[in-house]
Formats: structure tokens, C-alpha cells, sequence
């Protein structure tokens, strides 16, 4: 206790500069983005002229419209990356749910070895699965569908998901699973009605980091899905910056920015849910 209260009276003596230090590095790692978001905005005169500034001297939404409603295959990646991404984390957040209570609840013969074997995936750099992967998926007919990037993207998050689950579940007093139990709870009626809304912050955590995974990977986008039509997001806007074969950086600027901001959106809505939930599943 006496550490935490010198670190804790360290930080009240010196608030100011600790929050200009962070102010500092947080404005350093968001810079490039406001900075992708103001030539977005610019008209292209404006963000060729020399020497460049800051400020616009001119505001559009001419970049926005064009990708939305002219430009060749933007919906389509899009739509890939939202019906690959919802269902990869559809799936790992129901299972890593019901795989963290068995995990974190119940006990049976083996439970410490098999959930260290599903832990011991993380220490594998992912990129090592990928050519496993592509054998697989090839012989399987899988490559170039929805469900060739669906499963790896799963198999690669779930682990994350029964990590942080498992310990959300294991911080549950057992004495609520009785009561439960007590006052007629079937199995599955207790799961779903009473632990799960305890475990909510685990709940958002492993959803927003799922989703930031299978919304902005490209390494297996892009090995995987070799045909234009099934790419997703991130791959397809490296193809659209290909094919214009000139840096119309306004346009490209539009294209990153409406791709950032479902998962800008996501964080906002859960941001204490996720904060909570990694605090709680982590450090257990």
C-alpha cells in the first residue's frame, strides 16, 4: 500500500506536466489521421499548393461523394469487410462467452492443459498460420468467399477472447451461480440472464478488439482473396489507389478516413466497457 500511495501522491504533486507529456504524444499519434481528414476535405488545387498549411483554404465534400457514389468497387469492399468482420465477431464473442464460463466457472479433468494449449496460439506470430492456411483453404474450395477469411480470422481472435472471458467469469462469486440454480435457472438460462450482463465490459472488450483485427487486417485479405470482387476494405483501397495511377491524395484521403470511422465509432460507444473489461479479464 505504501508504493501505491507514493506513486498516487507523485501524480497529484505533478497532474499539470504528466497531462502535457500525455497531451503531447497523444496529439503526436493522432496527427496523421487529422491530417489524412484535412486533405480529405481540401479541393485538389489547395493541397498541391506550396507551401502547404495546415488550415484549408477551402472546404469540400467533392472527395466523399466521388469514392461513395463514383468510385468502381468501393461498396463492394465494404461490404466485404462488414459481412466478414460482424461475423468473425459474432462467433468469437459467442464462443469465447461460453468457452470463458466452462474455463472460469466450472471444473473438469484437463481445463488448466487445454486452455493453455489454446493461450499457446498467441506466442505463434500469426503470419506463420498463414500458408497452413492458404493449403487448406485451397484444397477446401474456401479461398475467394466470405467464410475463407470468416474461420481464420476467428481461429486467430478466439484465443484473445477465452483469455479475457475466462478471467471476467472467474471474478463471478460462485454464491450468484447457486442462487441461481436455487431459484430454477437451467444451465443455459443462467449463463444468458444472469452472468453474462456481469461480464459486459469483458464482453465489449473482446468485441472492439476483434473487430479492429478483422476490420483493418490486410496480410491474409489479401493472400486469401485473390479475385477483385472479394476483397475487403483495407486491400481494395491499396487496388482503387493503384488503378487511379496518379496520387489524387483527396480521394485517398476519403477513402482511409471512411474506413477508420466504424471503428472510431465503436470505441466511443464501448470505451469504458472496454477498459473495465481488460482490466478485469487481464489482469485475473
Amino acid at each position: 500500500m505504501k508504493k501505491h500511495a507514493r506513486i498516487s501522491i507523485f501524480m497529484r504533486k505533478h497532474r499539470i506536466w504528466i497531462l502535457i507529456i500525455m497531451t503531447v504524444i497523444a496529439t503526436f499519434y493522432f496527427f496523421p489521421i487529422l491530417w489524412m481528414f484535412i486533405t480529405s476535405i481540401r479541393p485538389t488545387e489547395d493541397i498541391y499548393k506550396f507551401p502547404p498549411t495546415i488550415i484549408p483554404g477551402a472546404l469540400t465534400l467533392d472527395n466523399y461523394i466521388y469514392v461513395i457514389t463514383k468510385m468502381r468497387g468501393f461498396g463492394r469492399y465494404f461490404l466485404n469487410s462488414v459481412v466478414v468482420t460482424s461475423s468473425t465477431v459474432l462467433i468469437v464473442v459467442v464462443s469465447s462467452a461460453m468457452g470463458g464460463y466452462a474455463f472460469g466457472m466450472r471444473r473438469f479433468k484437463g481445463q488448466n492443459l487445454l486452455f493453455m494449449a489454446i493461450i499457446s496460439v498467441l506466442t505463434i506470430p500469426y503470419i506463420m498460420y498463414l500458408i497452413p492456411i492458404y493449403i487448406m483453404e485451397d484444397k477446401l474450395g474456401l479461398r475467394n468467399t466470405w467464410w475463407g477469411l470468416i474461420l481464420p480470422y476467428v481461429a486467430l481472435n478466439l484465443p484473445w477472447g477465452l483469455l479475457i472471458m475466462r478471467g471476467a467469469f472467474s471474478t463471478i462469486p460462485l454464491d450468484i451461480r447457486d442462487a441461481a440454480v436455487i431459484d430454477g435457472c437451467g444451465e443455459f438460462q443462467m449463463w444468458f440472464k444472469v452472468l453474462l450482463p456481469i461480464v459486459k465490459p469483458a464482453i465489449a472488450a473482446t468485441t472492439i478488439i476483434t473487430f479492429v483485427f478483422a476490420w483493418q487486417e490486410y496480410l491474409f485479405a489479401s493472400t486469401l482473396m485473390t479475385r477483385n470482387e472479394w476483397q475487403t476494405l483495407p486491400v481494395g483501397v491499396v487496388w482503387i489507389r493503384d488503378e487511379l495511377q496518379t496520387l489524387v491524395y483527396g480521394r485517398i484521403g476519403a477513402m482511409v478516413i471512411l474506413s477508420i470511422i466504424p471503428v472510431f465509432i465503436l470505441f466511443v460507444v464501448f470505451r469504458r466497457f472496454f477498459i473495465e473489461g481488460l482490466r478485469e479479464g487481464m489482469i485475473k
